[in-house]
């Protein structure tokens, strides 16, 4: 259509302009701990994992959970050793992810073969996202 920073050439064009910067707005959200409201990562580090940004599974107890998988959550505190039993990435080790304000277990940090650097899977219904 238009590069950014040039101007629009019609009504509709400037209709696209702003729903583009209300877009990038929205990828930019903070995302909190529902808890503290402490910041944990951003929407711009939404990312896939097996095609997927969201997944839902069930750990050994049967209590279902619901996650995003995040590239980066630099307010979190990764703690415990890490493991690969009853992994939900195959070849994936993963350690616990905790507020590193309030030390709520936010999800968990997985490391292996898709993401040597590592993502995280953070429970969706323990965070928000903030809309100021």
């Amino acid at each position: 259509m238009y590069e950014r920073g040039t101007a629009p050439r019609s009504p509709a064009d400037a209709a696209a302009v702003e729903d583009e910067s209300a877009s990038d707005e929205r990828t930019d959200r903070t995302v909190l701990c529902r808890q503290c409201r402490a910041a944990i990562t951003s929407q711009r580090h939404v990312m896939e994992v097996n095609d997927q940004h969201q997944h839902t599974f069930f750990n050994p107890a049967g209590i279902i959970f619901e996650i995003g998988c995040f590239a980066r959550a630099d307010g979190c505190r990764v703690v415990g050793t890490p493991t690969t039993e009853f992994s939900w990435f195959a070849g994936h080790a993963w350690s616990y992810a905790l507020c590193g304000s309030c030390q709520r277990h936010l999800g968990w940090f997985f490391q292996g073969a898709i993401a040597p650097s590592g993502f995280f899977g953070l429970v969706l219904n323990k965070l928000v996202v903030d809309e100021s």
